[in-house]
């Protein structure tokens, strides 16, 4: 009777496999992250496309201006938006809702998912004009622009409107609306991780999307923007600043009042305005 060869394995057959495996697990598990990472940012940037399209539309039936800080005001009542809009003290907040950056927009995108990036793990959820919290919120309006009309945007090519925000930075949860430079908001967080700015995102590996001004979007650096005077809105906030009790609160050389963390300074400060 013939004698059945043995196949079985030895065990350093074994080891040796394994060991082949997890070298070359641990070879394509990051690149399969990446991949992941750049499909989701791919995902982002065509949020960043729509919204500057709905962008366009709505500038194009208003006059060619952009959206405004709706129903702000200080404590003697004045506006301190560029337009001097203050929403009636009678309006419900339903009705002041209604007057948020994304609401203003929403008829031009008919879709919530663009307000949403797919990176982020935690996106606000704002009030729908039904002051219904339903809308998951991963970007940020840029107050250097408030309010403006295209003929008074300097460079509308490298003008940021909107771009990504975090979830969460030193301080805490982000849910602002507005993003301001002149508030540390582009500055690296001086409390976490220095390779992130404080509020805007720069979270697909670096780059954040921006809607820009002229209608097209784009990812960029923190370091392109925190160099550009027009990317960061500086420019615009030395033009065009905003003054309310007689007081500048938007301006290109006040201090932060960032007061949670007053190490984030004034971003603005560090450019040259002249012949502007």
């Amino acid at each position: 009777m013939p004698v059945r060869p043995n196949h079985a394995f030895t065990l350093i057959e074994l080891l040796v496999v394994i060991a082949i495996l997890t070298i070359l697990a641990a070879i394509l598990f990051p690149v399969f992250s990446q991949a992941r990472e750049k499909a989701r940012q791919a995902a982002c940037l065509s949020n960043g496309h729509q919204l500057s399209m709905a962008l366009q539309m709505y500038v194009g039936d208003y006059d060619e201006q952009l959206f405004f800080d709706a129903g702000a005001a200080d404590a003697s009542g004045n506006s301190v938006s560029r337009t001097g809009a203050i929403l009636p003290s009678t309006f419900t907040s339903v009705q002041k809702d209604a007057f948020k950056w994304w609401n203003l927009i929403m008829p031009y995108t008919k879709s919530m998912n663009v307000f949403t990036c797919p990176s982020d793990t935690a996106p606000t959820m704002s009030p729908d004009i039904n002051a219904v919290a339903d809308i998951p919120r991963s970007y940020i309006a840029c107050r250097a622009a408030e309010g403006l009309r295209l003929s008074q945007i300097i460079n509308p090519t490298q003008t940021i409107v909107i771009v990504d925000k975090w979830a969460t930075d030193s301080v805490g949860a982000v849910t602002d609306t507005w993003l301001e430079s002149f508030n540390g908001d582009f500055d690296p967080d001086y409390g976490g991780d220095r390779t992130r700015m404080f509020k805007a995102g720069n979270r697909h590996q670096g780059l954040a999307t921006c809607v820009l001004f002229d209608g097209h979007a784009k990812t960029f650096t923190m370091g392109a923007i925190d160099q550009s005077a027009d990317m960061t809105g500086c420019n615009l906030i030395y033009k065009y600043p905003v003054q309310y009790s007689g007081d500048q609160v938007m301006t290109y050389n006040q201090p932060s009042s960032q007061s949670a963390n007053p190490n984030e300074p004034n971003i603005c400060a560090g450019f040259s305005y002249s012949g502007i």
